[in-house]
């Protein structure tokens, strides 16, 4: 039960950030492009937030292997980094 919610949580974290990653600007005037960015890449890190104490409590009760927290990180990390150090310039 736990696993599922947790792969539930990690596609959708996972499709969001992959989603801010995939819309590129095509100039400085495309506003609509950097505000797509922001909300993915918002929506991704917040869901990846949503799943990390899922994934603690799990990994600290011994249902899941420790594993489990990679996914959960890498997806932040990801999200996080696409909202500050890959955001592109204006």
């Amino acid at each position: 039960m736990c696993a599922t919610l947790l792969v539930i949580g990690y596609l959708a974290a996972g499709a969001a950030t992959g989603i801010a990653y995939l819309a590129n600007p095509l100039g400085p005037w495309d506003h609509q492009s950097f505000d797509n960015i922001r909300l993915f890449g918002k929506l991704g890190f917040t869901l990846a937030l949503l799943t990390a104490p899922v994934t603690i409590l799990a990994v600290a009760r011994r249902r899941l292997r420790p594993w489990w927290a990679l996914p959960c990180a890498v997806i932040t990390l990801a999200a996080w980094a696409r909202l500050t150090v890959f955001f592109p310039a204006h």
